[in-house]
C-alpha cells in the first residue's frame, strides 16, 4: 500500500478513538461522580511501511491506553441526607456480586429491608465489610465528615471509605463503578463526607466540545489525503495503461 495512503489511514484510525473517547466525555457530563478520559498514544514498535527515497524513517501511533482524570468534580447540594459526597480523595464500596466494587457516586437510598444501596441495588458496605440497616422508624439519619452514621442518636455503622496510591490505574466496571487490578485498597482515617451533596463529573463541556471540533477538522483532513492520493493513483494507472496501449 502507498506510504501517504498508510499514513492517513492510521491517522484516522487514531482520530476515530479519539472522537469516540471524547463523545464518551460528553454523554457523561450530567453524570454523577464521573471521570473524564483521554487516550495516550505511543509509537508502533513495528514499522509497516518503508521508503526508497526521503524521508527513510516512517513512523505510526496508536491509542493503547485511557488516562483518566482522577481529580474532584464540583459539588452540589441536594439537601437528601442520604446522598453523600466525598471531598478529596476516596472512593465509597459497594458489594459487587462476590466482591466489592468501588464508587464516587453517593447516591444511596434504603431498599424494602431497610438496607442502604446505591442506584443499582448494590449494597453500600461500612468498614466491617458488612450491609448498612435503616430502620424506617428510627429517626433522621446523620452522616459525620468521617463516614459515622447516626440514626435518632445512636451510632449504626461507619462507611467503608478507602483509597488508592494510584487511583487512575484502576479498572472501569461501568455503572460508575471501579475495580482493583493492581491496586490495593487502604482505610482512609480521616476521609471527608459531605452529607446531602452529590459530586458531579468533571468533565468540561466547552474544552470537550473544542476537542470535538478539532478531531472534526483533522479526520477531514486525513480524508482528504486519502482521497487525493487515491485520484493521483488512478490517474497514474490511467497514464500507464496509454503507454501500454
Amino acid at each position: 500500500m502507498d506510504n501517504t495512503l498508510m499514513i492517513a489511514l492510521t491517522n484516522q484510525r487514531l482520530l476515530r478513538d479519539r472522537m469516540d473517547i471524547v463523545a464518551n466525555n460528553m454523554a457523561n457530563v450530567s453524570t454523577t461522580g464521573f471521570k473524564v478520559e483521554a487516550p495516550l498514544s505511543r509509537e508502533l514498535a513495528e514499522k509497516p511501511a518503508l521508503a526508497t527515497d526521503q524521508p527513510h524513517d516512517i513512523r505510526f501511533v496508536e491509542a493503547f491506553a485511557l488516562q483518566r482524570d482522577m481529580r474532584q468534580g464540583p459539588m452540589a447540594r441536594t439537601g437528601n441526607a442520604l446522598d453523600l459526597a466525598i471531598e478529596g480523595e476516596g472512593f465509597f464500596s459497594v458489594r459487587q456480586g462476590q466482591g466489592t466494587a468501588y464508587t464516587r457516586d453517593g447516591r444511596f437510598t434504603p431498599n424494602d429491608a431497610g438496607v442502604l444501596v446505591d442506584r443499582e441495588g448494590r449494597a453500600v458496605l461500612d468498614d466491617a465489610g458488612g450491609e448498612i440497616t435503616l430502620n424506617p422508624q428510627g429517626g433522621p439519619v446523620e452522616i459525620s465528615p468521617g463516614g459515622l452514621i447516626r440514626q435518632g442518636g445512636a451510632e449504626v455503622a461507619r462507611l467503608a471509605i478507602v483509597s488508592f496510591p494510584t487511583p487512575g490505574a484502576l479498572e472501569k466496571l461501568g455503572d460508575n463503578l471501579w475495580g482493583v487490578s493492581d491496586e490495593q485498597p487502604q482505610p482512609m482515617d480521616t476521609p471527608t463526607v459531605r452529607q446531602g451533596m452529590l459530586e458531579g463529573s468533571n468533565v468540561n463541556a466547552v474544552l470537550e466540545l473544542t476537542r470535538m471540533m478539532e478531531i472534526s477538522r483533522a479526520y477531514e483532513n486525513a480524508t482528504r489525503v486519502v482521497r487525493n492520493t487515491d485520484e493521483l493513483r488512478s490517474r497514474a494507472i490511467d497514464r500507464l495503461g496509454r503507454v501500454g496501449g
